[in-house]
């Protein structure tokens, strides 16, 4: 089975906060037990210049000492291995994540 892109886009959440989304079906194997190659990266425009990664979640690579390649990057922090249920959890949580960090973010994008 080759690989076919699903789903390519940016969200817009306000004119300083995006999602990148990227959604590709792949061929089921150990690391990737459910077919479904991706990353969520919430990103936000700094008041310097350019635009800095904030939430991450994805499974373009293995965590180095764990099996699983499904894992949240948060705020620079190391990775957090986590359990698969779906794309629209992902999408819920890094919403939620959103809401709950707010004045972190928000003092993020002042630099």
């Amino acid at each position: 089975m080759s690989s076919k892109t699903l789903v390519k886009e940016t969200r817009v959440l306000a004119e300083d906060e995006i999602i990148d989304i990227s959604i590709t079906r792949v061929e089921e194997h150990l690391q990737i037990p459910h077919g479904i190659k991706y990353s969520f990266n919430y990103r936000v425009k700094l008041s310097s210049s350019g635009w800095r990664s904030v939430i991450r979640v994805d499974n373009a690579h293995v965590i180095k000492g764990h099996k699983q390649r499904d894992h949240k990057h948060l705020f620079d922090k190391q990775p957090i291995e986590f359990e698969f249920i779906s794309l629209k959890q992902i999408y819920e949580e890094i919403l939620n994540l959103i809401k709950l960090n707010r004045g972190l973010i928000d003092e993020i994008k002042r630099y």
